[in-house]
C-alpha cells in the first residue's frame, strides 16, 4: 500500500508486483474521508465503481443528491462533477476502482533519436492541417467536455482554448479575459514541448503538456490539467481541490486521446490531399477522364447545395403560427409565399450557374423570413449594381453566407445589421456580406479562413467548395474584421468563368 495524503483525508493505493500503480489503467484504492470533512466538487476523468465499507456520506453527482451507505455499490461515469460530505460520526471509507482508457504514447510520441522534418513549405502545410484537425475535433469532441485545455501550433501560437477553467485560474489569471497571456501559455522554448512533460505555473498549479505529432512532424502541443496535488507542494492561498492521483492519470490519458485524434485526422487530411493531386493529374490525361470528372462534379454539386436548415424552418413556422393567432392574414400570406420561393428555388435550379437576379431573389426571400422572426431588431441594406443581374453565378452560394451571420455572428446581439454589397471590379464581381455581430481578431479570422479551406462539413467551407468547382483557383473568399466593428465575408470571381474541361 502507498498512502496519498490530502486535505480532506487520504487514499491507500494498491501497488502491483511491478512496483508501480496505474500501469494497466486499473486503479484500486481505499478512500478515507475524515469525520466532518468535505470532498470538494471535482470532475472524474475516468470511470469509477465505489463500494462503501464504513460510515455514511451525502454525494452530489452533477447536482443530484445520493446518500452513500455501507454495503452498497455506486457507479460514477466519466466526466461527471462529484462532491461528498461525511455526515457520520466515523471516517467515511469506500473502496474505489477506476479505469481510464490508457492510450500508449508509442502510437504518437516521437522516438527521441529521430529528427523532426522541417522546412518552410512543409511547416505551412502541416500548420494548416492542424487548424483543420482542431476544428474537426472541436465540434465533434472538445465542445462536449467541460474541461480546461489550450492547443498551440508548432510556433507556439494559440489555436484554440477551452471556455472552462478552474475557479482558481480565473481568480488569478482569468485566461478568457487575457486571451492567451497567462504565464503558463507563454514560452520561447518550443522544443521542450516536443515531448510529453509536466510543469508547474508560477502559482503552483500542475499542468500537463502532450505533443501533437503527425508521423515525424511536430505540429504543436496541447496543455491541460490545471490541478493541485498536495504531494507536490504547499497549498496555494486559495480554495483549491486536492486532486487524487487516479484523476491526474485520467486527465493525461484524455489529453493523449485528443492528441491521437489530431494525428489521425491529419493523416486522413494528408491522404485526401494526395488523392486530390492524383485526381488532378488524371483529369488532364484523356477526354474520357474529363467526362468522368464532370459527372462526379455534378453529383458533388447536388450534394453540396445547402438546404434550408431545420432550425430556420422550425423558427419560421413558429413565427407564422403566432402571426395566424394574432390575425395577421396579409403578412402571413406573404410569408408563406416567401417560404414557397425557397423550396421552389432549391427544387427547380439544379444547374451549376444561375443569373445573379435569381440568386438575389432567393436571398431576399430568406431574409424576409428572418425579418419575420426578429422584427425591428433586424436591419438589412442592399447595395447591388443592377447591371450585374444577368451575370451567371453559382447556384445557392449567397444564402449560406448570410445564414452564417445569424448562426454565429449575431449570437447574444439584440440589434442585428446585415449589409449586402455587390459591385463590378474590373473584370470581376466582388461581393461583401457584412454584419455587426461578433467582432473577430486577426488571429480568429486567420483560424476561420484556414478551416474554411479544410473542406470540413460546415456552411462556409461548402460554399468555398462550390466556388472552386466553378472557378477552379480563380476566385477569392475570406473573412475580415475592421475597425468599424463589422465582420464581413468577401467573395470575388471572374464575370465570365472559364469552366474546367473547356
Amino acid at each position: 500500500m502507498r498512502i496519498q495524503k490530502t486535505d480532506w483525508g487520504h487514499i491507500e493505493w494498491m501497488e502491483n508486483e511491478a512496483g508501480g500503480i496505474f500501469i494497466q489503467g486499473l486503479n484500486v484504492g481505499l478512500v478515507v474521508l475524515e469525520t466532518g470533512a468535505n470532498h470538494p466538487p471535482h470532475k472524474h476523468y475516468d470511470e469509477q465503481v465505489n463500494y462503501v465499507v464504513q460510515g455514511q456520506a451525502v454525494a452530489y453527482i452533477d447536482g443530484k443528491e445520493i446518500t452513500m451507505k455501507p454495503g452498497n455499490f455506486y457507479h460514477w461515469p466519466m466526466g461527471v462533477v462529484h462532491e461528498a460530505y461525511n455526515i457520520g460520526n466515523v471516517p467515511f471509507v469506500h473502496l474505489m476502482i477506476s479505469s481510464s482508457e490508457n492510450a500508449t504514447l508509442e502510437e504518437f510520441v516521437k522516438d527521441k533519436k529521430k529528427k523532426w522534418i522541417e522546412g518552410t513549405g512543409l511547416l505551412d502545410r502541416q500548420t494548416g492541417q492542424l487548424y483543420i484537425a482542431v476544428e474537426a475535433i472541436r465540434t465533434q469532441f472538445l465542445e462536449t467536455l467541460r474541461y480546461p485545455y489550450v492547443i498551440f501550433d508548432g510556433n507556439g501560437n494559440r489555436i484554440s482554448q477551452s471556455k472552462t477553467f478552474p475557479a482558481y485560474c480565473t481568480q488569478i489569471c482569468d485566461p478568457a479575459a487575457h486571451d492567451g497571456m497567462c504565464e503558463c501559455m507563454l514560452t520561447d522554448q518550443i522544443e521542450q514541448f516536443q515531448q510529453e512533460k509536466t510543469f508547474f505555473c508560477p502559482h503552483g498549479i500542475e499542468i500537463f503538456s502532450i505533443p501533437l505529432i503527425d508521423e515525424k512532424h511536430f505540429l504543436g502541443y496541447i496543455q491541460g490539467g490545471y490541478i493541485w496535488q498536495s504531494q507536490y507542494g504547499n497549498k496555494p492561498d486559495m480554495e483549491i481541490y486536492d486532486t487524487p492521483e487516479s484523476t491526474a492519470i485520467g486527465i493525461k490519458n484524455l489529453l493523449r486521446r485528443i492528441a491521437k485524434a489530431v494525428k489521425n485526422y491529419c493523416e486522413f487530411e494528408q491522404y485526401r490531399i494526395e488523392l486530390e493531386e492524383r485526381e488532378a493529374e488524371l483529369f488532364h490525361s484523356r477526354q474520357s477522364q474529363r467526362m468522368l470528372v464532370k459527372d462526379l462534379k455534378d453529383v458533388k454539386s447536388e450534394m453540396t447545395d445547402l438546404k434550408i436548415s431545420n432550425h430556420f424552418l422550425f423558427n419560421t413556422l413558429n413565427s407564422m403560427a403566432a402571426m395566424a393567432l394574432d390575425g395577421g392574414v396579409t403578412p402571413l400570406y406573404e410569408s408563406i409565399v416567401d417560404l414557397s420561393k425557397l423550396f421552389h428555388y432549391n427544387l427547380k435550379n439544379r444547374g451549376m450557374l444561375v443569373p445573379l437576379r435569381k440568386e438575389i431573389e432567393y436571398l431576399q426571400a430568406y431574409l424576409k423570413l428572418q425579418k419575420l422572426r426578429y422584427g425591428e431588431q433586424l436591419h438589412i441594406t442592399y447595395d447591388i449594381d443592377e447591371r450585374l443581374y444577368s451575370c451567371k453565378v453559382p447556384f445557392n452560394f449567397l444564402q449560406p453566407v448570410a445564414e452564417n451571420a445569424f448562426v454565429h455572428g449575431f449570437q447574444g446581439k439584440e440589434e442585428k445589421r446585415l449589409e449586402i454589397h455587390i459591385h463590378r471590379r474590373e473584370e470581376s464581381m466582388e461581393i461583401l456580406i457584412t454584419n455587426t455581430g461578433t467582432v473577430l481578431s486577426a488571429r480568429e479570422c486567420y483560424s476561420i479562413n484556414q478551416r474554411i479551406m479544410g473542406k470540413v462539413a460546415h456552411g462556409l467551407s461548402m460554399v468555398r467548395n462550390k466556388l472552386q468547382s466553378v472557378y477552379d483557383k480563380n476566385f477569392q473568399m475570406e473573412i475580415l474584421s475592421d475597425k468599424e466593428q463589422k465582420t464581413r465575408v468577401r467573395i470575388a470571381f471572374p464575370l465570365n468563368p472559364q469552366k474546367r474541361g473547356d
